[in-house]
């Protein structure tokens, strides 16, 4: 478990070696230090006492002494808004995934794991997130269920969120994503936003397509930041309304290449976050490293680039003692190669080389179960409903014309429930996603988490919809009535405890069946997980029917049984 909070003696102990009156226990040697407060890179000695940094200079006698000639220190990355769920690993699976690429800190939104088994999800979070080896903190979901046209496994009030964020370790009120009960003083809404202020926490903004007076208005009721911007102008737009600026660069949604040219500008207020990133991009691609290599090639200076992940991060979440090389933070810092490729050669977390830590046991409940109905249901869209238009790079989506539509998607309860019947499920024409044959089905389905389904007969769907009771959530691809592909969740239905490269490769095994099958989408699994959010626009399917987002009105009945 990482050591946070130091004691008095430890306190002045650290003094004392900044002085120089007593040994210290860590020396880094010759590297060239990144400091993001001053917009410099020199080279310096720096020397860690107590898992914090004492100073930067020479002449320091220490117990160990790391040789670091050649190579940049730069303070350790910090995901400002990241789902952990979405990789679809625990948090010690993330860590293994994630601190070789030298993120040491995420602020984690779990609203995933809370939809699904209730605010107990939060508590579990944390708690894995201690012994997972990587410094896990979290915001308190503010919005479960996203929206009044989703049903998940849970709801959580005002009352539980105000105890959520009383929690250590909680950092403020996640994202607000109910951005029409904002707007129109929703009672309900409104006693969650007074929760947060009364916590005196920070309260993430979630305006996707907010703007003009709402966008004044969202920001006036009290909310700090954004990450939904999508075009410079949007970015420009937050940042004037006193919003700060989260840059969203995760697997379903890529906006860092189109505001790079905001960034380029020196905002003071912004950051980058992953929000949601799968397994086989994190091992692939990299995490916060990639977003550094992507804003250094599009011309940011490499020190700006870095405050993005490392002070920004920190200042806005009220890490007092993150995100910087210097005398009383935290020594959680990363050896790179260069400042244009940025590979991490090392990474340190508390003073020390870091390592992935143990998977905590999963919270009970969160299986599926589609009701008895299920082996008999059908699912024929109504043919007079628009098209879903799927986007391979964004969650949002476009509408497309009544018979425009060439795959169905299906989404269907999860959970049991007799108030919405037996095998409850909707129905929608899709295009975009290129899949001809045979079905792709997971139980992860943001925010709710009920079962969704795309393609195939209606045989193809039901055997998909068994495997995954049978796994007790997950992703399979189904062709011909058989699995041909298929990754348990055992957590909740979201998560597994294997290794990142055994999901890595199960996942590219879905990913593989489904493009033979003829899927188009770069990242099927985390493309389809969004077509059910009800808060980002155009078109999104319920189990009760097909949302309008902005218009804010569902269409139900469709195969609604």
């Amino acid at each position: 478990m990482i050591s946070a909070a130091l004691t008095g003696e430890q306190r002045q102990r650290v003094v004392r070696v900044a002085r120089g009156q007593e040994d210290g226990d860590l020396l880094i040697r010759g590297a060239s230090v990144v400091q993001p407060a001053t917009r410099e890179v020199f080279e310096a000695d720096v020397v860690v006492a107590e898992g914090r940094i004492a100073a930067f200079g020479s002449g320091y006698r220490v117990a160990r002494v790391v040789e670091a000639g050649g190579t940049f220190l730069a303070p350790g990355f910090i995901d400002g808004h990241v789902h952990i769920e979405s990789s679809l690993l625990t948090p010690a699976g993330f860590a293994r995934a994630v601190l070789p690429r030298g993120t040491t800190g995420i602020v984690a939104e779990p609203h995933e794991l809370v939809n699904v088994v209730g605010a107990a999800g939060l508590g579990w979070m944390l708690e894995a997130g201690r012994s997972s080896g990587l410094r896990v903190w979290a915001s308190a979901p503010s919005c479960v269920p996203a929206s009044g046209f989703e049903q998940g496994g849970a709801v959580v009030g005002a009352a539980e969120i105000a105890e959520m964020l009383a929690h250590p370790g909680v950092l403020g009120l996640a994202e607000m994503m109910n951005y029409p009960g904002v707007l129109n003083a929703d009672p309900g809404v409104w006693d969650v936003l007074e929760a947060g202020r009364r916590a005196g926490r920070r309260m993430d903004g979630h305006a996707s397509g907010v703007q003009g007076r709402d966008l004044h208005a969202y920001a006036a009721a009290g909310l700090h930041s954004d990450h939904e911007a999508t075009t410079p102008e949007e970015a420009r737009e937050r940042l004037r309304a006193g919003l700060w600026l989260m840059v969203r660069e995760g697997s379903a949604a890529r906006n860092l290449a189109a505001l790079l040219p905001v960034l380029r500008e020196g905002p003071r207020r912004a950051m980058l976050v992953s929000d949601d990133v799968s397994v086989d991009e994190l091992l692939e691609l990299g995490h916060l490293d990639r977003l550094l290599r992507m804003c250094v090639a599009g011309g940011l200076h490499p020190a700006d680039a870095v405050a993005l992940v490392t002070c920004n991060p920190a200042e806005y979440w009220g890490l007092h003692d993150f995100g910087l090389i210097a005398p009383g933070y935290h020594a959680d810092f990363v050896l790179l190669k260069d400042l244009k490729g940025f590979e991490v050669l090392e990474t340190f977390v508390g003073g020390q080389e870091a390592r992935a830590g143990t998977v905590t046991p999963p919270l009970p409940g969160g299986g599926v179960n589609l009701g008895a109905g299920w082996s008999q249901a059908t699912f024929d869209p109504p043919a007079h409903w628009p098209v879903m238009q799927v986007r391979p790079d964004q969650i949002t989506t476009g509408v497309g014309a009544p018979g425009s539509g060439d795959t169905r998607l299906v989404v269907a309860d999860r959970y049991g429930r007799a108030e919405l019947g037996q095998s409850a499920h909707s129905t929608c024409w899709t295009s975009g996603t290129g899949l001809t044959g045979g079905t792709l089905g997971i139980s992860v389905l943001h925010d709710a988490h009920n079962a969704a389904f795309l393609g195939g007969t209606d045989a193809d769907i039901r055997a998909a919809g068994a495997a995954l009771e049978a796994l007790g959530g997950g992703v399979v691809v189904v062709s011909g009535g058989e699995v041909r592909a298929s990754l348990p969740l055992p957590y909740a239905g979201l998560m597994t405890a294997a290794d990142p490269q055994v999901a890595a490769a199960a996942l590219g095994e879905i990913t593989a069946a489904a493009r033979a099958l003829g899927c188009v989408l770069p990242y099927p699994v985390t493309t389809l997980s969004f077509l059910g959010l009800t808060v980002i626009p155009a078109l999104k399917l319920t189990p009760r029917g097909l949302l309008d987002v902005g218009a804010w009105q569902m269409t139900e009945g469709s195969g609604h049984q």
